[in-house]
């Protein structure tokens, strides 16, 4: 399946948050500036792409590419994964390698759910964003 694109996939995007058991996996980064995210990224998109058949959501968001998403927030660290559920963010970490070949396939450094975090979901599961 291909990467679902938070301006040319709005509508599939809210559509599958509406589900009963629907959950979001975001990930912030910057691959312009940070060595990391362009290196984890297409790491995070092999695991991104066999995880879109459950009901849920995976998207990776750069910082300055969709900036209209994010705001003004800005994480302590990149690439920071963030995982709703329902709406609630329950899950919060810096995304520190993807081996899309393990059982765990992503190695976190935990962290708690950042303050000042736009919700993300809300905006994703009303399919706002779409493009004509």
């Amino acid at each position: 399946m291909a990467r679902l694109d938070p301006w040319q996939d709005a509508d599939t995007i809210a559509a599958r948050l509406q589900a009963p058991a629907a959950s979001l996996t975001l990930v912030l980064g910057a691959e312009t500036w940070c060595r990391k995210c362009e290196r984890l990224r297409p790491l995070f998109e092999v695991v991104a792409a066999a995880e879109r058949a459950n009901p849920g959501v995976w998207l990776w968001l750069d910082l300055e590419d969709h900036a209209e998403f994010i705001g003004s927030y800005v994480p302590d660290d990149l690439p920071l994964l963030l995982r709703w559920e329902q709406g609630r963010c329950v899950q919060a970490g810096v995304l520190i390698d993807v081996d899309p070949a393990a059982a765990e396939p992503l190695l976190l450094r935990p962290q708690a759910v950042p303050r000042g975090l736009p919700d993300l979901w809300a905006g994703f599961a009303l399919g706002q964003w779409q493009t004509g």
